[in-house]
């Protein structure tokens, strides 16, 4: 006898053993239940695989734009603190020769930069970081 016909014989047995304890409708209705159960738990295996990868994307995508995020907001904000450094030597140079055209074009510089935000075009920068196209940094 070979394996297969062994296994069909053994689950034969099984289900005769189980009609004694159970009526044989109650038992196909039971298998009927299990084989359900079955299908409905390998639907919801599929659906919990598929929501976990979606859910993966979503993570990188938002790690993507973070570390964009963080990328402009440092070269912005190291542009300006260049800008500041620069009015500060204008005026340190001016203090030191004594030129108050220096001075006044340093203090005048320094207000400009201290005085404008880097957020007045917030929205302009937000659609251009959140659009799929190409950003220099």
């Amino acid at each position: 006898m070979n394996k297969n016909n062994t296994n069909q014989l053994a689950f034969m047995d099984r289900i005769k053993e189980t009609t004694s304890i159970l009526p044989s409708k109650d038992v196909i209705k039971f298998i009927k239940v299990l084989g359900e159960a079955y299908t409905e738990n390998q639907i919801t295996e599929r659906e919990l695989a598929k929501i976990q990868a979606q859910r993966e994307v979503l993570l990188t995508e938002i790690r993507r734009k973070y570390d964009l995020y963080e990328k402009v907001f440092e070269q912005i904000f190291s542009e300006r603190k260049m800008a500041i450094h620069k009015s500060f030597e204008v005026i340190d140079m001016g203090l030191e020769t004594n030129n108050r055209e220096l001075i006044v074009s340093g203090l005048q510089n320094l207000s400009k930069v201290v005085s404008s935000s880097p957020f007045t075009d917030l929205q302009k920068l937000s659609n251009a970081l959140e659009s799929n196209n190409v950003i220099e940094i």
